[in-house]
């Protein structure tokens, strides 16, 4: 009897964790389970420029911090901010115009030098105030800049690819792409500024604010504790068929710190 009283016990025991595992991976529960307060950060990098013989490169950067908060349902809402940069690799072009000084120093001594040496070195010295060629490649003109925004997203379930390159089914937060900016103080500003100067001229060229976010997924997985990370990385080449863009990277990693109770 007691052999038996024992077997329906362990049988009842059984069905019930079998119950609690299945209610467990619900989606209304497992959704429930990521609502509170998120924070993260992220950044990219992408070669917006590269000359065919390696004398420019121009590469744009970012570093961004957020939060935000999940209700019940998943809906997403939140703000950050942005710290846009812009790289520049100028090897190439300084050994160029090093080479070009060498030809316009060579183009002073009579009897030396090539016809194109020496025109070239008469054009650059009858630009007034210039006895070699000066330049400064292109750069942000005021320095880093900085950028408040707001965002939203949502929370789905699907299949995805995790961070060991499987395919499974898995929660995912997405989050739309940003495409307002603020200055501190609220003013709206989607627009950086370049410039360039070359013998004492300078040039400004204007580009949008571009968003920390791009399409795809921030796989979500189960943390320390209660909490949940989302994990987001994405590389390839020529980002929005701009022919122009060379390779980009970017990634972004939120963890929930105040999850929602009950």
């Amino acid at each position: 009897m007691i052999r038996k009283n024992f077997s329906v016990y362990m049988i009842a025991m059984i069905i019930f964790f079998v119950q609690v595992i299945n209610s467990d991976n619900s989606k209304e529960t497992e959704i429930k389970d990521l609502a509170g307060t998120w924070t993260g950060y992220g950044a990219s990098s992408e070669v917006r420029f590269r000359h065919k013989l390696g004398l420019l490169t121009l590469t744009v950067k970012h570093k961004t911090e957020f939060v935000f908060v999940v209700d019940k349902n998943g809906k997403i809402d939140g703000e950050g901010s942005i710290t846009y940069d812009l790289e520049k690799n100028t090897s190439g072009l300084d050994d160029l115009v090093a080479s070009v000084h060498s030809l316009m120093a060579m183009a002073k001594v009579p009897g030396t030098g090539s016809a194109i040496a020496d025109k070239m070195g008469e054009g650059v010295r009858n630009v007034k105030g210039v006895t070699q060629i000066q330049y400064d490649a292109p750069h942000l003109k005021n320095g880093p800049e900085l950028r408040h925004f707001k965002f939203k997203g949502k929370i789905n379930k699907g299949k995805v690819m995790n961070r060991f390159g499987k395919f499974t089914e898995s929660l995912y937060i997405e989050i739309e792409e940003v495409k307002d900016f603020n200055l501190i103080g609220g003013k709206p500003d989607n627009v950086l500024i370049a410039e360039y100067e070359v013998n004492k001229v300078k040039t400004e060229a204007k580009f949008p604010c571009w968003s920390p976010f791009i399409n795809g997924p921030g796989v979500v997985r189960k943390g320390p504790g209660k909490v949940h990370i989302a994990e987001f990385q994405r590389k390839g080449e020529h980002r929005n068929n701009k022919n122009v863009w060379q390779e980009y990277s970017y990634v972004w990693l939120a963890r929930q710190v105040n999850p929602e109770s009950e």
